[in-house]
């Protein structure tokens, strides 16, 4: 073992050779314990505090991607741990936050109290974040770290981790919203003035673990995807229908089309308007005898009705500039975005 690179022994690790593990744990405990005396001021509590990234290392090896940058990554966690530490030391007993003076006696009592306050609520909020959301926003913003660095520690893909940021945000804007009423919140636009994104649907993949499926929606001017999870039935006719595989019998919105037809309606658009609370709304829009109507529905409902009766695709571009993946060299991109276990469900039918 003693002459067995790191990358080795990692990739031993993972293959679950607990042995490959312990060596590294002797190589680097050391390390991982200077990083946490620099950190805190107790020795006895850096020594724990690297067990402890030791031990966080040992469960999430395998979400590592790269078996050279284990060094860096488990500095990374070893920091994390220190962080959350000193988040419930700081909460529980500090009356100031880290960096912040002494009020001037000038100040206003009650705006110094307020200001605490809120600082107090900024950190409570970072914590209630999920691990791997306030662990992405911990590196990128408070650490500066670059996308790619923080998506390498991490062990995800960088669109992934723009994913996770973009949660986080927008998770610590609902719950900061009421401490800062001054800020205005943005006025939805009705239906007829939303700016609206013409998208098709590209491919579907599915998470070969779960079963979980995306339709990726591809904005062709803008070199934009969106991936929308859907449920696994509409997924599997969606891909029926891009790939115009066969079946005996029709599909469940190859029906629905061939009722709207008979009936003399047609769908004219299938339109996401809104995102609201990670959940997308949509509509479609129906041309009947007695006129237009939108009809409310499940973005996986309306989707596999587009593909079914040809009908366009529009995104708000609300949703696109926050949502959307730059895929800059197509669609096919999304799969490496989007990380590992994911497959084409589109291809899978072209093969078969």
């Amino acid at each position: 073992m003693e002459q067995i690179s790191d990358e080795e022994l990692v990739v031993r690790a993972q293959a679950g050779e607990r042995e490959a593990f312990d060596r590294l744990v002797e190589r680097h405990y050391a390390p991982a314990q200077r990083v946490a005396a620099g950190m805190v001021a107790s020795a006895e509590v850096a020594r724990e505090l690297a067990q402890e990234a030791l031990l966080q290392a040992y469960l999430s090896l395998d979400r590592l991607r790269s078996a050279a940058s284990f060094p860096s990554w488990l500095h990374g966690i070893v920091r994390n741990v220190c962080r959350s530490y000193l988040r419930e030391r700081r909460m529980d007993w500090l009356p100031l936050e880290a960096g912040e003076a002494l009020p001037d006696p000038a100040d206003d009592p009650l705006q110094v109290l307020e200001e605490r306050e809120r600082g107090r609520a900024v950190l409570e909020a970072v914590e209630g974040l999920r691990a791997e959301d306030r662990a992405a926003l911990l590196l990128f913003y408070f650490e500066e770290r670059s996308l790619q660095e923080t998506a390498e520690l991490m062990g995800v893909t960088v669109g992934a981790l723009k994913v996770r940021l973009h949660k986080a945000r927008k998770r610590l804007r609902e719950r900061l919203a009421p401490l800062y009423p001054e800020r205005p919140a943005a006025v939805p636009k009705g239906p007829g003035r939303t700016t609206m994104v013409p998208v098709r649907i590209a491919d579907v993949l599915q998470k070969e673990t779960t079963g979980h499926c995306v339709a990726v929606l591809y904005d062709e001017a803008g070199k934009r995807a969106l991936p929308v999870w859907i449920q696994g039935a509409e997924a599997m006719s969606i891909a029926i229908g891009l790939t115009e595989f066969p079946v005996a019998r029709p599909m469940t919105f190859q029906f629905v089309a061939s009722v709207l037809e008979a009936t003399g309606a047609r769908a004219e658009a299938v339109r996401i308007e809104s995102l609201r609370e990670n959940t997308y709304y949509a509509v479609v829009r129906l041309r009947t005898a007695d006129g237009q109507r939108d009809v409310d529905a499940r973005p996986s409902d309306a989707l596999a009705l587009a593909q079914w009766t040809g009908c366009p695709i529009h995104v708000a571009e609300a949703i696109m500039v926050t949502m959307a993946i730059p895929v800059p060299e197509g669609p096919q991109q999304v799969l490496a975005e989007l990380g590992d276990g994911l497959a084409s469900l589109v291809q899978a039918f072209n093969v078969s």
